[in-house]
């Protein structure tokens, strides 16, 4: 008869009431079949902790089995199969490219935030984090923490990327959340989006984005006698093609939001760059709202969504080799009403990375991460050009203003008295800048309040480095100089020439999704 160690061997990790079933085909009995689990050497028959299924069940493995590849696969199926929470939420990270920032944690769970009988996405991170599958790492240079999968076997998308879909997913959601005002499908005042001060929740679940919804097949009579809206909420996820389980998992956000006998209807969107064949068909078959940025937007703001991720993911390589492509992906996007202010801040660093680059010549980095490891404090250059000539490098901080606002003192002396001194002690001991004679610049297309600039003019002048700054006027005649027309005219467009109302009025004109 073969031992407990043998059919581990033989099946992989399993559960206990797995391997009772094992047993019944030779046999012993369900007790019998219990009690030897129960007699199981600990030393070699490992029972995974802090995780309990259905029927008290218990996840049994081998010691010499733990964290490979086999594993994780049988622990996957297993929460596929007996604890659907855990499932929901490994598959939904995978989906975002097996990492994402805590704050949208709660959302990419999908799991309640206060309902009885129910684990709350915190309680399903600790656990997940206990067995090693889960882990949080702080980013020095964003001061974001990141949730992400630990072990090798999965791996996860570089954080540069995931903040650039975040950008790209931005601006769907806004145009979503425009789309929804105009038409009435939402309440004007009342949509929300991820990431604001007032979160997108729906029946104790987070969402990309929600609105109640006064549309006749949603509401209800209130007991006051009038009338109580349903809600539509939408999920957005521009990382690849949505898989199967994907799907699945946000049809089981759905499900356990509508559970509840009291409440109210509610309509869900799901948003991608593509669906698999059986994903959409899932969604179809469950009365999901599932479609592409294509078949919203148009196939030509669609491909500018994806050039737009490519672009913030290598800002250095791309933006300097096809200045073009900046232009086009500006005058694409704009046409989603909401979508200027989300793209401002992180296009200008492109552009602004661009423009130094085709003045000056040099060779090109940005968003690049430094580190003082004497004092383990970090830094971002947003753009840093090694200029020809013995010119020495040229870093300059983007900031990109709306029409109307200004760089204020506070900005200002953080970027003098904090982010100057230290990326200059960190370049001293560099091999590739050590010696070499540093400009610090801050560029805005905006103007610079007064009082900031008096207490930049005020400032010592060091004798180590030089540290000088550009407004929007003192900006213009340095476009002028660039040999790229792409770039001269996307800061003439979108930076200079171009007051909110005016793109309020441009993209006013095309925002509506055109039919699917």
């Amino acid at each position: 008869m073969a031992s407990i160690e043998d059919i581990l061997r033989r099946t992989g990790p399993a559960l206990t009431t797995e391997l009772i079933a094992e047993m019944a085909k030779d046999g012993v009995s369900s007790d019998a079949a219990r009690q030897r689990i129960a007699r199981a050497d600990d030393f070699t028959v490992k029972r995974l902790a802090g995780l309990r299924f259905p029927h008290n069940a218990r996840f049994l493995y081998l010691d010499d089995q733990f964290g490979d590849k086999r594993y994780w696969q049988a622990l996957e199926r297993v929460f596929r199969e007996h604890g659907k929470s855990y499932w929901a939420a490994v598959a939904s990270l995978k989906a975002r490219g097996g990492i994402c920032p805590r704050q949208l944690f709660d959302g990419v769970c999908g799991s309640t935030l206060a309902r009885s009988r129910q684990l709350s996405p915190q309680r399903i991170l600790d656990r997940l984090r206990a067995i090693n599958l889960l882990e949080e790492i702080h980013d020095d240079a964003t001061g974001e923490t990141y949730v992400k999968f630990r072990p090798h076997e999965y791996g996860s998308d570089p954080i540069s990327q995931i903040r650039a879909r975040l950008v790209a997913e931005n601006v769907v959601l806004h145009g979503m959340k425009e789309w929804f005002r105009r038409t009435g499908f939402g309440s004007f005042d009342k949509v929300r989006v991820r990431s604001e001060s007032d979160p997108p929740v729906v029946s104790s679940i987070t969402w990309d984005l929600s609105a109640p919804s006064y549309a006749r097949p949603l509401v209800g009579p209130s007991g006051t006698g009038g009338l109580k809206p349903g809600f539509i909420v939408c999920d957005v996820n521009m990382r690849d093609v949505l898989s199967e389980d994907a799907v699945a998992a946000f049809v089981r956000k759905h499900d356990l939001a509508s559970a509840p006998a009291n409440v109210a209807p509610i309509m869900p969107f799901l948003v991608a760059d593509g669906f698999s064949g059986k994903g959409f068909g899932l969604a179809r078959s469950r009365g999901i709202l599932a479609t592409t940025t294509s078949h919203l937007f148009g196939e030509e703001v669609a491909k500018a969504l994806r050039d737009l991720i490519s672009l913030l993911t290598d800002t250095g390589a791309t933006a300097s080799v096809n200045p073009d492509h900046v232009e086009r992906v500006l005058n694409s996007l704009t046409r989603i009403e909401g979508a200027a202010n989300n793209l401002r801040g992180a296009l200008f660093e492109i552009i602004v990375g661009s423009l130094v680059k085709d003045v000056e010549g040099g060779y090109l980095r940005s968003g690049e991460k430094w580190k003082d490891y004497e004092s383990g404090r970090t830094a971002e250059t947003d753009v840093l050009l090694d200029r020809p000539d013995d010119k020495g490098p040229l870093v300059v901080e983007c900031k990109a203003k709306i029409p109307g606002a200004r760089v204020n003192l506070e900005e200002v002396q953080k970027w003098r008295d904090d982010r100057v001194p230290l990326l200059h002690k960190i370049f001293k001991t560099d091999s590739r800048l050590s010696g070499k004679h540093v400009t610090f610049e801050l560029w805005t297309n905006g103007p610079i309040g007064t009082d900031a600039l008096e207490w930049l003019k005020a400032y010592p002048a060091p004798a180590e480095y030089s540290v000088g700054w550009k407004d929007g006027d003192a900006m213009k005649p340095y476009v002028e100089k660039a040999s790229s027309a792409a770039i001269r005219s996307a800061m003439r467009d979108h930076y200079f020439h171009h007051p909110l109302a005016k793109i309020a009025a441009q993209v006013a004109r095309n925002v509506a999704p055109v039919s699917s």
